[in-house]
């Protein structure tokens, strides 16, 4: 779910569910800045389809002139004018956001002005006054609303003030030309209304379709930073504090032996890439085991069984984890061609888990079970899989258990703990008692 939310691909191929959320950002990152470009310049290509089709509107009048008669002469080089500035609006952006448009409206208002004065208000040529005042937020921009206002305003005053002062027709055009006019206007002024407010639309579409691409990343981004449900928790407005009891669940923690000095004699680039490659690898097995990857602190990895989502087999499926996060860091080499050796250690109990944290908040759990694995782990052998007595008593029937003894364990004085080696084979059958060596994960003891 996570991967389809984002858009983002696995990580590894054939791996884990969850998206490549680096991949993520960079994509989030390019598509924001492609939205902001686009909504600088969508009023841009609604201002030059309205003067694109002002063009062609301006040479059929022009072309309408000519069969008008000579006196309508005057009007066909106001129509050639007025085509000629639609024309260069295109270039004029290059002068400021404003120039480009206010030369459109004022042209268009001072053309249909001049227009209706000589022949009437019979061609219907005002309508393009209201047509102008209609698009002119779309030109302007709403943050520019007041100056926007402002002209539709002027557009509006301009229409009554032709309706009262002007008469229909002046004689200056024939009644056949008047009518003509009066079709060419109501059709091209609808036209041109239809046609930006859709291309306006379109734009809109596409913004609002990048920007839900961008919250469904976000939302995938915060998904790989908290647990799912714990994340749809953090969104709810009225919750101030996330913080659950769990009083059954198992942690983890497992360290790389000697990172250190292989840190000191590593190039940075290739240190970054093999700790990459290497929690890459254990990130899938999170993910395939169902459980939850808490944090990583240099060569520390953390993980729990049973939190957020409570099961009730949570420390056998870490058991698996382990003992699968062992045959994975086996099968890779660092930098220098050496192999990873791993300490690891868990602990089961009650465990408190939230959300802690305003800037860079983060999921943690708290409680004796976390201490008692890092415990575990910190004095684990090289190789191996430590366990405290209770781990013992709930795998011992699944999972093959080698006794170390008693040891010094800080806070907690003489601990008995065992090594998880391996998995214990499934009985073929009911009456088939026969002795069979114990798997392990690997060809070698953990």
């Amino acid at each position: 779910m996570v991967a389809k939310k984002c858009g983002a691909p696995p990580s590894r191929p054939g791996g884990s569910t969850r998206p490549d959320c680096k991949a993520a950002v960079r994509v989030e990152t390019r598509a924001r800045s492609q939205h902001y470009a686009d909504s600088n310049a969508r009023r841009v290509r609604v201002l030059n389809i309205n003067a694109l089709m002002g063009v062609l509107v301006c040479l059929t009048f022009a072309v309408l002139g000519f069969w008008s008669g000579p006196g309508a002469h005057p009007i066909q080089v106001v129509n050639v004018c007025t085509g000629m500035i639609f024309a260069c609006v295109p270039w004029l952006h290059r002068f400021g956001e404003l120039v480009a448009p206010l030369t459109f409206i004022f042209t268009a208002y001072a053309a249909v002005v001049v227009t209706c004065w000589h022949v009437g208000t019979g061609g219907g040529m005002q309508y393009y006054l209201i047509t102008t005042a209609s698009l002119v937020v779309l030109q302007l921009g709403i943050e520019r609303i007041g100056l926007a206002a402002l002209l539709a305003t002027l557009g509006a005053a301009l229409v009554i003030m032709l309706q009262f002062l002007v008469p229909r027709t002046t004689g200056l055009e024939p009644p056949w030309a008047m009518t003509m006019s009066f079709v060419i206007t109501t059709l091209s002024a609808c036209a041109m209304v239809v046609v930006t407010v859709w291309y306006a639309m379109r734009d809109t579409q596409r913004a609002e379709a990048g920007m839900e691409a961008e919250y469904e990343r976000s939302e995938a981004l915060l998904v790989n930073m908290l647990p799912t449900s714990v994340a749809e928790r953090l969104k709810e407005p009225e919750r101030d504090v996330i913080a659950d009891r769990y009083d059954e669940a198992s942690v983890l923690f497992a360290d790389m032996v000697g990172f250190t000095e292989r840190a000191s004699t590593t190039a940075p680039c290739d240190l970054v890439k093999f700790l990459d490659r290497l929690y890459g690898a254990f990130d899938e097995l999170v993910d395939r085991h169902g459980l939850e990857k808490i944090k990583v602190s240099g060569d520390s990895y953390m993980v729990v069984s049973g939190v957020p989502r409570p099961r009730p087999h949570h420390v056998q499926a870490l058991a698996d984890f382990a003992l699968d996060m062992v045959a994975t860091a086996a099968e890779l080499k660092d930098p220098h061609g050496l192999s990873v050796p791993l300490r690891i250690g868990f602990a089961t109990g009650p465990v408190v888990a939230g959300v802690v944290g305003s800037r860079r908040f983060f999921y943690d759990v708290w409680g004796d079970a976390v201490n008692v694995a890092a415990r575990m782990e910190s004095t684990d052998s090289v190789g191996q899989i430590q366990v405290p007595e209770d781990v013992y008593e709930r795998l011992k029937d699944e999972f093959v258990l080698q006794e170390r003894g008693r040891i010094e364990v800080k806070g907690k004085g003489l601990m008995r703990t065992w090594y998880l080696t391996g998995r214990r084979p499934a009985p073929r059958d009911e009456g088939d008692l026969a002795v069979e060596t114990p798997r392990t994960t690997h060809g070698a003891t953990v």
